[in-house]
């Protein structure tokens, strides 16, 4: 169905493809991998005829024999949502927020001449239901929905006319590890039910060997290697593969060194929001984030909270930091009450978080010497101190003290959360929380990443609480794990023990759902 052969593009001067090829049959899922900057989506654009202005693309992309690169923007229009769909990463960027999902799915029917604006909603309804969204109605915007469900609407407006083929740039990244299992289930039926093609494009090793037949991994705009999905793992060819299989299942070296004193310990915490009802007396309604929820973290220890969106992880996370009142419940940090809008500062230097966004994170207008050093509001020191600590931090996270005078865009992906943990380590906390840190990071700079992470905790003794979706690298970091649902903590203990033998239901199911490379097509 599709075939690219010997594709180049430039933009400007840089040269971003060379002479990739490959070709994708009806019924099949082909996985596209590689880490950030590779091309994979670049590739993607330019079979959809979306590059940007100033591309210069050669070679061939040929759809059913018809060349794509030399199609002009007419024809293109008339594959672009009938003969080939694509579903973006970020769906709240690719849905138009003004308008309803109803509208949105059937826009594309109408653009085409498919129905009239009367049918094209009878067919959105269809297609929503198909997605598994039909009891949400076509009236609700896009903000009104969860991850999962916007990627859902995503997924209905691409395949609106059943497209033959389906581009699908990382569409599981952000979601949690059941609403990704059920999105990856949801494309799989559709292949298989429309003998649509699939290209999914990804740096989860562990997606696409659960899904795909084909698999290709790229590195620079280049394809390193390619072939049927087991034997490419089982018997990679190139270095380059090996590596990043290797890095997929990486687990750091961590020093055991927890002290019997805790560090954090919360007792009892509730954490309630009004609602918008009303009850018979005409009370506002509350809804319980957070409902009795107890935890300790000692010195040294590092610990798992692990749950789908919409648990609680980030309210509790927002108490434990003193941004949120509790309606029940305290939280002592090294002893001393967290109590919110009355933390002082040297409590509040105990404690740092590293976010999931880093780039999002830091003010861009200024130098990476002022954005490492902006928790020393809390214990101010002279000018001479701060740079020398922040030159200390910059090298504990593996960059030069001469980065302080760059600005955060002149930084790779990896590089910016090296400088976010600079910044949370920079005054030397006691507890770190890091909040979904390495889950939109490439497998190697992951790896890279966690080994940092376990190096900095043993010299300098901190305790750290991972918030992540990515389950395994929680079993691969954590000393113990706790699993939230519905605002409560429902199963706790030894991370392997939890992993191994998990006591309750929603644990196994949550274990079950994520994406794992099957045992033993990973050479040790």
């Amino acid at each position: 169905m599709l075939n690219i052969d010997q594709l180049s593009l430039d933009i400007g001067d840089a040269p971003i493809l060379r002479d990739v090829g490959f070709s994708i049959s009806p019924g099949e899922v082909f996985g596209l991998v590689g880490e950030s900057g590779s091309g994979k989506s670049m590739t993607a654009l330019a079979a959809m005829g979306l590059l940007p202005r100033g591309a210069q693309a050669r070679g061939q992309i040929a759809f059913d024999g018809e060349d794509l690169l030399r199609a002009g923007e007419r024809a293109m229009c008339g594959l672009r949502g009938r003969e080939m769909g694509m579903i973006f990463q970020e769906p709240m960027t690719a849905l138009n927020p003004m308008h309803r999902i109803g509208d949105q799915v059937a826009e594309t029917l109408v653009v085409h001449g498919a129905a009239t604006r009367f049918e094209a909603r009878g067919v959105a309804k269809e297609r929503l239901a198909r997605v598994e969204l039909g009891q949400i109605g076509l009236d609700r915007y896009p903000h009104e929905l969860s991850g999962g469900q916007r990627q859902r609407v995503a997924i209905a407006m691409a395949v609106a006319l059943r497209p033959r083929l389906l581009i699908a740039d990382e569409p599981t990244t952000a979601l949690d590890v059941t609403t990704q299992a059920q999105i990856l289930d949801l494309l799989q039926g559709l292949v298989e039910e429309e003998q649509m093609a699939l290209w999914l494009i990804t740096h989860d090793l562990a997606v696409v060997a659960g899904i795909a037949h084909q698999v290709a991994v790229m590195r620079d705009g280049r394809l390193v290697e390619a072939s049927e999905t087991e034997a490419l793992f089982r018997a990679p060819r190139e270095k380059y593969t090996r590596r990043l299989l290797a890095d997929s299942a990486h687990v750091p070296v961590r020093v055991a060194s927890r002290a019997d004193e805790p560090v954090l310990d919360v007792r009892d915490v509730v954490r309630e929001y009004a609602s918008r009802g009303v009850t018979l007396w005409g009370k506002r309604r509350a809804f319980r984030a957070v409902d009795g929820v107890s935890l300790k973290i000692r010195t040294g220890e590092s610990v798992g909270l692990v749950g789908e969106s919409g648990c609680g992880k980030s309210t509790l996370t927002r108490a434990i930091l003193g941004l949120d009142p509790l309606q029940g419940g305290e939280i002592l940090l090294g002893g001393a009450p967290v109590v919110a809008g009355q933390v002082p500062g040297a409590l509040r230097s105990d404690m740092q978080v590293v976010f999931q966004d880093p780039f999002g994170s830091f003010n861009p207008r200024h130098k990476v010497g002022r954005l490492v050093a902006e928790p020393f509001h809390l214990t101010p020191i002279g000018p001479e101190e701060r740079r020398t600590r922040v030159a200390g931090a910059l090298e504990a996270v593996g960059l030069q003290p001469a980065d302080q005078d760059k600005f955060i865009h002149e930084f790779s992906g990896g590089q910016r959360q090296r400088i976010a943990i600079a910044r949370a380590i920079v005054i030397r906390p006691k507890l770190v929380i890091l909040d979904e840190a390495v889950s939109a990071l490439d497998v190697s700079i992951r790896a890279r990443i966690l080994d940092l992470l376990a190096g900095l905790q043993e010299q300098f003794h901190l305790s750290f609480l991972f918030i992540s979706h990515d389950l395994s690298v929680v079993r691969s970091v954590t000393d113990r794990v706790l699993i939230m649902r519905g605002g409560k903590i429902v199963e706790e203990g030894e991370t392997e023990d939890v992993f191994h033998a998990p006591k309750t239901g929603y644990a196994r199911e949550l274990i079950a759902a994520a994406p794992q490379i099957p045992e033993g097509w990973i050479a040790a």
